[in-house]
Order: structure tokens, then C-alpha cells, then sequence
């Protein structure tokens, strides 16, 4: 899915969650202009000095107004960030207000349809979680799990085309989402 969402890319790129630059530093080697926004502190310094120029503290809020990019990278179950069903349409709304013209949003799911029902009523997808390392633990967030036809359904609301362009064993995705 990821290796795919490489190939894909185009033109200026964002990636939004960038990490140490699994995605940004293959594609900024490969001449792409590549901006990685990132929160976590150390990430953004091994980006730096992995060569990444244009690295940004944050997530879509440290972008200009009207800033745009030909791709957006939204991996590694990026679509989590939304949190839940309700802002998943306010996300793609704000990430479409990013893209170019002609451009694309390349972003990764997990299709949470074979976890079954919640038992609370709640969309299966929409769960917490808590990272920990090392006997440290950070507080718990919302994180959101999309199937396709929903993701296809709440992107269609705002303007944005779906398109499934690799979907692995796991039942994880890669969705292309366009302007209409």
C-alpha cells in the first residue's frame, strides 16, 4: 500500500505524519519538493537531517491558507486522524483545500468491517488508543478506521472522487480521493 502510494505521487508533495521520512526522503530524493509535517520533535530533526528542506512542526495548521500541493500523503492509517465518522468529512474538507487542481490525496485505511459490531452501537471503526514505550504510557485519543464504501461515501459529501488503487491481505487500502 505504501509502496504504491510512492509510485503515485507526484508534482509538490505533503506528507502529513511524516515520521523519520519513511515517505518524504525516497520521494524528495527523487526530485519531488517534498514539505513533511510532522509533531513529534525528534522526528522533525531526523527529517532535517535526513536532507528534507521544508519540514513544519504540527499537523494541517502549520500550512498557509492558501498553500497547495499536487499530492498529499495521508498514510500509515493516516485516515485516523479524524477520530471518528463526524470529522472525517471536516478533515477530507480541510485536506481538499490543500490540493491543486488535478491533484490527489493518496491516503491508507483499515477496513474495519471484519472486527464486526462494536456492541455499543458505534461504528467499529472509531476506537482509542494509547501508545506506550518503555513503561511509558500517553493518554488515550480517538482514531478512526474506515471501510471504502463509507471513506467513498463522507469523501463524495465534499467534493472528492474515491478511487481504491491497492488493497492488501490485512484488509488495509490505499484510496486515491480527487475533485470532481
Amino acid at each position: 500500500v505504501e509502496r504504491k502510494a510512492v509510485e503515485l505521487a507526484r508534482g509538490r508533495v505533503l506528507d502529513l505524519g511524516a515520521g523519520a521520512g519513511a515517505h518524504s526522503v525516497p520521494l524528495s530524493k527523487a526530485g519531488l519538493a517534498t514539505t513533511a509535517v510532522e509533531v513529534l520533535p525528534t522526528a522533525r530533526e531526523i527529517l532535517m537531517e535526513r536532507g528534507i528542506p521544508d519540514v513544519r512542526a504540527g499537523g494541517l495548521e502549520s500550512l498557509d491558507a492558501g498553500e497547495r500541493f499536487d499530492t498529499v500523503l495521508v498514510l500509515m492509517n493516516g485516515l485516523g486522524l479524524a477520530g471518528s465518522l463526524d470529522g472525517l468529512g471536516r478533515f477530507l474538507a480541510e485536506l481538499a483545500g490543500h490540493v491543486e487542481s488535478g491533484g490527489q490525496v493518496l491516503a491508507d485505511s483499515t477496513d474495519p468491517r471484519a472486527w464486526g459490531e462494536s456492541g455499543d452501537g458505534r461504528y467499529p471503526g472509531e476506537v482509542h488508543m494509547q501508545l506506550a514505550f518503555d513503561g511509558d504510557e500517553g493518554p488515550p485519543f480517538p482514531f478512526l478506521f474506515v471501510d471504502p464504501d463509507t471513506l467513498r461515501d463522507v469523501a463524495g459529501s465534499v467534493g472528492l472522487h474515491t478511487e481504491v488503487v491497492a488493497v492488501d491481505q490485512d484488509g488495509r487500502y490505499l484510496a486515491r480521493l480527487m475533485a470532481r
